[in-house]
């Protein structure tokens, strides 16, 4: 006999590509739910209002703009925009990515489907809100909403 008892071979599972896979999705969460956090700014108190409805679940491709009581936009991964030419260069800029974007997908007018969300702060002068939705409209955008707590138990 050439083999002993010894010498098998033990049949151990490689778990590196398993464990490999399972940080790679605890980094994508953690990530993702950062983004998600950051877009819904906690200084923005949004105004009560008696009517609001949820958001729709088809409108996938949401941009959401955080206006603050001075006037100011934060929007995600952009440094505050105080200034009603940086606001306007802004969303241009945002809009013609879109553009872009929709004619790469194939549609060869290139709509732009973008949902803007409006999440003014209750202190806000109507005259900024009013302001920064023309300028919404100017960039391009056609589907524009306002974001407001509703008031519960009346």
């Amino acid at each position: 006999m050439s083999h002993a008892l010894g010498d098998e071979a033990k049949a151990e599972p490689n778990l590196v590509p398993l464990l490999d896979l399972v940080f790679q999705l605890i980094m994508f969460f953690m990530i993702t739910m950062n983004f998600v956090s950051a877009q819904l700014s906690e200084d923005i108190k949004l105004p009560i209002a008696q009517s609001a409805r949820a958001m729709d679940k088809a409108e996938a491709e949401v941009l959401i703009l955080n206006l603050e009581a001075t006037g100011k936009l934060q929007v995600i991964g952009q440094p505050k925009l105080g200034t009603a030419g940086d606001k306007r260069y802004f969303l241009r800029q945002y809009y013609a990515d879109a553009k872009r974007s929709a004619e790469a997908q194939g549609d060869s007018k290139g709509r732009v489907k973008t949902t803007v969300i409006i999440r003014a702060d209750r202190n806000a002068n109507y005259e900024d809100v009013f302001e920064l939705m023309s300028l919404c409209k100017a960039a391009g955008f056609k589907k524009l909403q306002l974001r407001a707590y509703t008031r519960m138990g009346g």
